[in-house]
């Protein structure tokens, strides 16, 4: 969302220093066409034509740039929000799924040391000599 609110920035920024600029064109040629009227190179009414056509065409071209600025926002600001709307879904599904597998993953490591205990006292048990009874002693045979 921020990137698109700087891409707008930028680009009106653009916008307005191309109005600037187009602003400055049109007082050189004001300036211009008035040093040619001074000098009598041309009349007033020429003179006035080609300032009026000048700026005719740099409004037209302001009008034109901002028609396409708003074409490439829209289509670009609404490219940038599906994407960042997209990618916030798949990171709370995958969040989600992630505390799901760590909870599991500590119940499961819970579980384990009560489990291996018994294992082990019962491997223990399994493995361990039986105790026999002391062995009762039998006499020998008695000489004859």
């Amino acid at each position: 969302m921020a990137d698109n609110k700087k891409l707008q920035e930028t680009l009106k920024s653009l916008i307005y220093a191309g109005v600037g600029y187009a602003a400055k064109t049109s007082e050189r040629v004001q300036k211009n066409v008035d040093d040619l009227v001074k000098k009598g190179k041309i009349n007033e009414r020429e003179g006035k034509k080609i300032v009026d056509h000048v700026v005719t065409n740099a409004e037209a071209k302001r009008k034109e740039l901002e028609v396409k600025l708003n074409k490439v926002v829209d289509k670009y600001g609404k490219a940038g929000i599906n994407q960042i709307q997209t990618l916030t879904k798949k990171i709370t599904k995958l969040e989600t799924e992630l505390e799901k597998r760590v909870k599991g993953g500590v119940a499961k490591a819970a579980a384990k040391p009560a489990a291996a205990k018994k294992t082990v006292k019962k491997a223990a048990k399994k493995a361990a000599p039986k105790k026999k009874a002391p062995a009762k002693k039998v006499a020998a045979p008695a000489a004859v």
